[in-house]
């Protein structure tokens, strides 16, 4: 029972049988951790109580395992039931492919500064049935691009501005740091034992180098909703090229060509194919701006019917999801 308290956390507080056994724990303890007052049953899962949460960390005291914080008692039956399907998500990810001879690095609900931050309808607006990516010609996006023009591998030779010199650029321009954040994080980094040797960049806040990303994110029946956030993630990946990262951000220090990968999960394979049509309509805005940058798509339904885990992300990518839009085909293939 101490693994199943353990399972609970600030970034996945809501836990029902299934996610129990996706995440390779035994149930059956559930109901005697119901019985003790540890667990209450909540929106079709669990949650810790407060008890929960006291018994939570002492037994990763005598586990002697770092004691992280259990978040706020759950009470909201709706957003119960929002992060179960959120950590539903989660497990069914981590368990689609396996990294061999490298490492996975999953976050989950991780945030992130982002700068300049706009106003969600200021990333993309629409011409006709088409999408256009209103955010380049934004002022603020047009001052930061002047301000910070070193990208590519020429930057590599020049010095990071980093972390500090982009809040010193938002303190001059009185701007405030806007966030974004992201369900499902994963930073995969093949040949762990080889890259290893590479000297690390002060300036990689985020950790990043040398890394292929996977962005994933929950999506609902308004697809309208994924606009601020791609916009969002292409202002983020902006940051990277140009602050963070010059030069160093998609090509690693073997030239190797880093993945940068958004998957969108529907419930059902009926919405994916909704979703799928309708970003296509929408084109190649959505990826155009922040290229080289995938857009796949996968469902619930789909991850829960996967039969094998797959050996890396590229094999799993490749087989079990849409290519629902991507830099290397023109627009409308």
């Amino acid at each position: 029972m101490e693994n199943l308290l353990l399972l609970f956390s600030s970034s996945l507080p809501v836990w029902d049988t299934e996610t129990v056994i996706a995440a390779g724990e035994d149930p059956t303890g559930l109901e005697a951790l119901i019985m003790s007052g540890d667990l209450m049953p909540l929106a079709s899962g669990y949650v810790l109580t407060p008890q929960g949460i006291r018994t939570r960390e002492n037994v990763a005291r005598e586990l002697f395992i770092p004691v992280t914080s259990a978040g706020e008692v759950i009470i909201d039956a709706s957003r119960a039931r929002e992060l179960l399907e959120l950590n539903r998500m989660a497990q069914f990810m981590d368990r689609a492919f396996v990294t061999d001879w490298g490492v996975k690095e999953v976050t989950v609900r991780e945030r992130f500064p982002l700068m300049p931050s706009l106003n969600d309808d200021e990333y993309f607006c629409f011409d006709g049935d088409r999408v256009k990516a209103a955010w380049p010609d934004h002022e603020l996006v047009k001052k930061f691009l002047n301000d910070f023009p070193n990208v590519g591998v020429a930057a590599r030779k020049l010095p990071a501005p980093g972390h500090e010199a982009l809040e010193d650029w938002a303190r001059k321009n009185n701007l405030k740091f806007g966030e974004f954040s992201v369900d499902f994080v994963l930073r995969s980094r093949a040949d762990f034992n080889h890259y290893k040797n590479y000297e690390q960049l002060p300036s990689d806040k985020f950790k990043f180098l040398d890394a292929d990303e996977l962005f994933v994110q929950k999506v609902g029946d308004d697809f309208t909703k994924l606009l601020p956030f791609i916009g969002k993630l292409h202002i983020f990946l902006t940051l990277q090229r140009r602050i963070y990262l010059p030069g160093w951000f998609d090509i690693d220090h073997d030239e190797n060509e880093d993945w940068h990968l958004l998957c969108l999960v529907t419930d059902t394979e009926s919405q994916l194919e909704k979703l799928t049509t309708t970003l296509q309509t929408w084109g190649h805005d959505l990826i155009d701006p922040a290229r080289p940058l995938f857009v796949l798509g996968s469902s619930i339904e789909r991850l829960r019917n996967q039969k094998e885990q797959k050996r890396t992300l590229y094999d799993w990518f490749q087989e079990e999801t849409i290519r629902i839009l991507r830099p290397d085909a023109p627009d409308g293939e």
